[in-house]
């Protein structure tokens, strides 16, 4: 009968007495009996001598049965011949094997440890029943369709460790004007950002390498032989030949952006000229009771401080009209985000737009229920909602449009509410489109700006509308939850 005991563990023997090493051994037998590892020991020979309770399991029959079999003249139970173990009689410590049954799907991983002692014994451990081999393999290959895809992507990749280039693919040496790889690896990736930039990309670089999370995508001006191009670009932590990296996927958008200011001029334009008419009538109105009431001072001449009071707030409509008028026509300037107070905003769009909602017998009411800071591109917000506030206008006869203002979750919410005609579904579906517009006289420019707007913003822009009951557009902006000083 095989030995029950673990003879591979008696090298322990002489350094412990006979009680240890009993008290010992007894344990080692519980931990090898109750592994969920199947694990049998053999002799040189294939003779089984113990094998635990998992390995029964593994091969669907008893102990009994096992303990009478030799590993040697059933390879096609246990997967192993005796060629494939004579390397642990030439003194190997160790073999592992990859066996596969016809009726699995995935390979075995059989592990074979050759025990010191006067008398070597192996242990077998079947350590795994998984894919691990296919992994690999499904691994390899996806990074050789990854390599590929890198290598024809018209996209830029770049990899920079430690701050200098490690890797870029052939789109990356064609955007820094480039004939050859070899020109830029080990050169400095920050002596091609734009010195408008360096301290954005310096500082992006350094909370990627902390672990800190970055916006996904930010556009930067790039230095190239070809001249200065405006780059949108996103980065992760990567792990590169084995050490922390940044890769970089870069996309040239300069023509993009030309167009995208062309058309927000064009767009800017078309609104500015709706607003004029609505603009003049409003300063006409002060500037008529200002006229009457220097004409009653000049008849009674004598000082009336009423009067004066009455032409000082009236003075000051003009002024704020004027201002918020000329806001429209001030040029973009780039990384101009700063914290604002978005309830402000709003405050300033409406009363830019109640002398419009007059001339169309409807009105503006706002409902602002929390003060909440945003950081943000304030004229650019401002475009945004004027256009989005006008629609709602244009969509009634008269009525009411509802601005709200409150917190939901992480943003901040700006809620424009109409009484119009409605959107149907399939039109509601294209809102967005360049040159999609369900007025005749439409562009469709202007919502396909605000929607670019917003997603610089980190924001988004969503519709509801029934036709014959009204739209509701909900847009939202994340909000700065630390208090700020707003400029």
């Amino acid at each position: 009968m095989p030995n029950q005991h673990l003879p591979y563990y008696t090298i322990a023997s002489n350094s412990i007495s006979e009680g240890e090493y009993m008290e010992k051994e007894k344990v080692f037998q519980q931990l090898f009996s109750m592994s969920f590892t199947p694990m049998l020991v053999m002799n040189m020979d294939g003779d089984i001598q113990i094998l635990n309770e998992a390995c029964c399991h593994l091969f669907k029959t008893t102990e009994e049965r096992l303990l009478s079999c030799n590993v040697f003249e059933e390879p096609n139970r246990f997967f192993i011949e005796k060629h494939e173990v004579e390397p642990l009689r030439k003194q190997e410590e160790e073999v592992v094997l990859l066996k596969k049954k016809v009726d699995q799907q995935f390979p075995m991983h059989i592990h074979i440890q050759r025990t010191e002692g006067d008398i070597p014994l192996l242990v077998v451990q079947w350590k795994e029943f998984s894919s691990s081999i296919e992994k690999q393999e499904e691994v390899i290959r996806k990074m050789k369709q990854y390599k590929q895809f890198v290598q024809q992507s018209q996209d830029a990749f770049i990899v920079t460790r430690e701050g200098r280039i490690q890797y870029l693919n052939p789109a990356g040496v064609k955007l820094l004007g480039g004939e050859k790889k070899e020109e830029y690896i080990g050169r400095p990736w920050l002596h091609f950002i734009h010195p408008e930039h360096l301290e954005i990309v310096k500082e992006r670089m350094v909370q990627l390498m902390n672990g800190m999370s970055v916006r996904p995508r930010v556009d930067v001006k790039l230095l190239t032989k070809k001249g200065v191009v405006i780059i949108e670009s996103s980065a992760t932590k990567i792990k590169f030949e084995g050490q922390d990296a940044i890769q970089y996927i870069i996309r040239d958008v300069t023509d993009r952006k030309k167009y995208d200011e062309m058309a927000s001029k064009s767009e800017k334009l078309t609104m500015v000229s709706k607003l004029a008419a609505g603009v003049a009538h409003e300063i006409r109105n002060p500037m008529t009771a200002i006229k009457g009431f220097i004409q009653l001072l000049k008849a009674s001449k004598q000082y009336n401080e009423e009067y004066n009071d009455i032409m000082l707030e009236e003075l000051n409509r003009v002024e704020s009209i004027i201002q918020e008028f000329l806001t429209l026509a001030k040029p973009k300037i780039e990384n101009s985000y700063h914290p604002k107070s978005l309830n402000q905003i709003i405050r300033h769009v409406t009363l830019l737009l109640d002398t419009h909602a007059n001339y169309k017998n409807c009105r503006i009411i706002n409902e602002i229920s929390d003060e909440i800071t945003i950081f943000c591109e304030e004229n650019g917000l401002k475009q945004v909602f004027i256009n989005l506030i006008q629609n709602a206008l244009e969509s009634m006869s008269k009525g009411t449009v509802k601005v709200t203002v409150e917190k939901r979750n992480e943003y901040g919410m700006v809620i424009i509410e109409d009484e119009g005609c409605g959107i149907d579904e399939q039109s509601l579906a294209r809102l967005g489109e360049p040159f999609y517009s369900t007025k005749q006289t439409g562009t469709g420019l202007g919502l396909m700006i605000s929607y670019r707007i917003i997603e610089q913003h980190q924001g988004h822009i969503s519709f509801a509308s029934k036709v014959g009951v009204g739209t509701k557009v909900e847009i939202a902006l994340p909000y700065i939850k630390e208090p700020v000083n707003i400029s």
